[in-house]
């Protein structure tokens, strides 16, 4: 936002209780207008402040707006897997308003901001000053920024967190905060933002219950997600988002139907809200302040990229077998290039990767040769697998060339644990403990940028999963070089600092057109950095929560977040194994209709083996199964034309997401507020019901709006405003074209339609 101040935060817990309503209003200060700048005004009425813009009302908050309280949350876990108990005491019942008046402020359109200030009142036993200022930024005019800072108090127990609170309609629903996975909109829920692992189920029973069982929170909830971003947008067009600099615990709780109430924790914050005339604006205005998605490499139009793990002998044997049946490959992934490890498991043991960052010499021995001739011979490209940990491999069996986790930790250059003055360790599993490398400090940077160099981008690669970013320790003794405040204030800021960095070393490397760097972590403003965000690791089932229905959630709010640019792992990843007798694994038949939703919603197409690939059905399991896959890949490429035209023309210009829930086109009608996973646009003229339930061979979709939609398969035409049943057997989705669009960009993708409208695929 480029503000005009540098923030000194009082750092505190956690929590979200609701302001005392029906309090007396205590002011001094006069009934004032006062100019904000480029048309807008800030009116004092003596109850509340408002902001219009000539005859547009923007927003509007009551007395009382402010809180504080004192208090520290309790949270627990650890390896990503936090658990957080809100506390609050001594909140600040009351709130006087004494002064609105105009501040000078650097980079704001008038040279000045509006300040309103007063007392937070009975916060226990005593107040304490606060003020809120609001200004329209030279650089973004259509946007009113707000910072809050509210005094420490001269008491035993300090106030640790503020409360800002303001109208919403309680006609508009809500969507945005980044990954959320189990609602559409969020209206009526209170939801946290903390960056963290997801969990396994997430509320999709009996799962989740056995991986929380005994005190874990292995399995989370329905809001605990690996990308929590503190923005949003509404039906109304309404937008709200925090600054890159606040990045502390945040809660919103959107269970009033006419108030909006934010926990924060610190006693200052900053961010902005605007208005536009529908949710694509909305979305438009977002993105102007936090960035929008770098272009897509054009390579990954041509096919699927396929996630293969077991050597070179074994990846070369699967791309031949593709190619021999028309399977269009662009790349292959391959996420042991740095080797594996064996860990005990329920039933069988389980392969776990070494974070080393030098290509294993079991597994691919000639790895620079080998990738070169994929590409020299076949035109595959190859991905290979990045994160922010370093193993210590000293009981690496094969050997190693460098043990990078031992020059980090004598150079000092990991996130230390001040208690015991060494790395703060996490572990995965026995035998396999990592250190995160401390993103903040300039030498690592450097020094890691060499390994980069040397030992990742030395080999012609065309990128890479850019994982983890949400294991950062929140505990009090956990230190980084250039932390700004405490470690669970800062814990938010680190997937954007990885995303930042990444980002600088391909532009260094001259490789903006060429690499794919694909994230599952996320905050505020790393959309600018990462031209692909991957929607983290998903249950291999069809549950709502953290199946295959979640993807499509994910991506719609992720869109409204301001990242355009989504895909899953065609199959999903998560195995689990209980002794419980409570399996997940993946059937061929999930496989193939996971690689249907990825073929009509997404950018990229590319397939995972799973945390444990030999209970798994894989693309390469048998001809039934790659036949299926080599099918959908040719789906997803008829679609490539259509594909980057919204993406050149809507996604990198407008920030415009390419999937769109249906409310995004039609906030009017009630049925499509309450679609999630449903149904979708992808872009202006498709519509898509995806088959998400098993040995379901036909879909009833809602149609909304008044337009028609062509359904590709049969050629019925329809009106929108009603449900209707279409076949779907595999390897048709039910597709529609919208309003009887035609454009040279749909012709590939209708006439595949065309030529396999006849195929019959079989599932074994």
């Amino acid at each position: 936002m480029g503000l005009p101040f540098s923030l000194t935060f009082a750092l505190g817990g956690l929590g979200l209780p609701l302001l005392a309503a029906g309090s007396p209003i205590h002011s001094t200060a006069e009934n004032s207008q006062l100019d904000l700048g480029n048309g807008f005004a800030l009116a004092w009425t003596g109850t509340g402040i408002e902001i219009t813009q000539g005859e547009q009302d923007i927003w509007y908050a009551a007395t009382p707006f402010i809180s504080a309280s004192a208090g520290n949350d309790s949270v627990s876990g650890s390896n990503g897997a936090f658990n957080i108990t809100e506390i609050d005491y001594d909140l600040c019942a009351d709130q006087s308003v004494d002064a609105v008046q105009h501040v000078p402020w650097n980079l704001s359109t008038t040279g000045e901001a509006v300040e309103v200030s007063g007392q937070l009142l009975e916060c226990g036993d005593t107040s304490t000053p606060y003020s809120l200022t609001l200004w329209v930024p030279s650089d973004l005019p259509e946007h009113i920024a707000f910072y809050i800072d509210v005094s420490q108090r001269a008491a035993v127990e300090p106030l640790k967190k503020l409360y800002f609170s303001y109208s919403s309609q309680a006609s508009e629903d809500i969507y945005g905060l980044g990954g959320q996975a189990s609602f559409a909109s969020l209206k009526n829920q209170s939801v946290p933002v903390l960056t963290r692992e997801q969990g396994v189920g997430r509320g999709d029973e009996p799962i989740t219950s056995i991986e929380n069982a005994n005190g874990s929170f292995a399995g989370g909830n329905e809001f605990t997600t690996y990308t929590a971003i503190p923005s949003y947008i509404t039906t109304e067009g309404n937008v709200f988002y925090l600054s890159e600099k606040s990045s502390a615990y945040a809660n919103f709780d959107f269970t009033k139907p006419d108030e909006i109430t934010m926990r924060y924790d610190s006693l200052s914050v900053d961010g902005a809200i605007a208005k536009g005339k529908n949710m694509f604006e909305a979305v438009e205005r977002l993105t102007e302040a936090t960035g929008r998605m770098p272009a897509l490499p054009s390579w990954v139009d041509n096919g699927a990229i396929l996630g293969i793990q077991g050597g070179q002998s074994k990846v070369n044997r699967i791309v031949q077998e593709g190619l021999n049946i028309s399977c269009p490959i662009a790349g292959v992934w391959l996420q042991d290039w740095e080797g594996t490890h064996t860990q005990a498991g329920p039933y069988l043991n389980i392969s776990r990767l070494w974070w080393n960052w030098e290509n294993d010499e079991v597994l691919y021995p000639e790895w620079n040769e080998f990738v070169q001739n994929l590409r020299s011979e076949y035109n595959v490209r190859t991905l290979s697998y990045m994160n922010v940990f370093l193993t210590n491999v000293s009981t690496k069996e094969d050997g190693y060339r460098r043990n990078l986790y031992n020059e980090a930790t004598e150079l000092g250059y990991f996130v230390q644990n001040t208690t015991t003055d060494s790395p703060a360790v996490i572990s995965s599993g026995p035998g396999l403990e990592a250190g995160i490398i401390d993103i903040t400090n300039p030498d690592l940077r450097e020094w890691f940028k060499d390994v980069l160099r040397t030992r990742v981008w030395n080999a012609n690669i065309s990128g890479y999963m850019s994982d983890f970013g949400e294991y950062t320790p929140v505990t009090s003794d956990t230190s980084l070089q250039n932390m700004v405040s405490d470690a669970f204030f800062f814990h938010n800021k680190y997937p954007l600092l990885w995303a930042e960095f990444q980002r600088s070393v391909i532009e260094e490397f001259g490789l903006e057109d060429e690499a794919l760097i694909f994230h599952r972590s996320a905050n505020t403003g790393a959309n600018r950095y990462m031209n692909l965000f991957w929607v983290g690791d998903q249950n291999l089932n069809w549950g709502v929560n953290d199946g295959i229905k979640s993807v499509v959630t994910i991506m719609g709010h992720m869109g409204f977040s301001g990242y355009a640019q989504q895909h899953s792992d065609v199959g999903g990843y998560t195995d689990t194994l209980t002794y419980q007798g409570i399996n997940v694994t993946r059937s061929a038949e999930l496989l193939g209709r996971w690689g249907e939703l990825a073929a009509v919603s997404s950018p990229v197409f590319r397939s995972h083996e799973g945390n444990i690939p030999e209970v798994n059905a894989q693309f390469y399991s048998n001809a039934s199964t790659y036949g299926y896959y080599a099918y959908n890949a040719r789906m997803f490429v008829s679609l490539a034309a259509y594909r980057r035209s919204v993406l050149n023309n809507e996604c990198r210009t407008k920030g415009w997401p390419l999937l769109r829930p249906p409310v995004m086109y039609h906030t009017a009608d009630a049925r499509a507020r309450e679609i999630s996973y449903q149904s979708y646009y992808l872009g202006p003229d498709l519509y898509v019901a995806p088959v998400l339930d098993p040995e379901t061979f036909e879909v009833s979709v809602y149609l909304p709006g008044n337009g028609t939609f062509t359904h590709v398969w049969s050629g019925e035409v329809y009106n929108g405003g009603q449900d209707v049943t279409v076949p779907a057997p595999y390897g048709q989705p039910a597709v529609f074209v919208v309003d009887g669009t035609e454009t040279p960009e749909l012709e590939t993708f209708l006439e595949f339609v065309r030529q396999e409208n006849g195929t019959e695929i079989t599932v074994e």
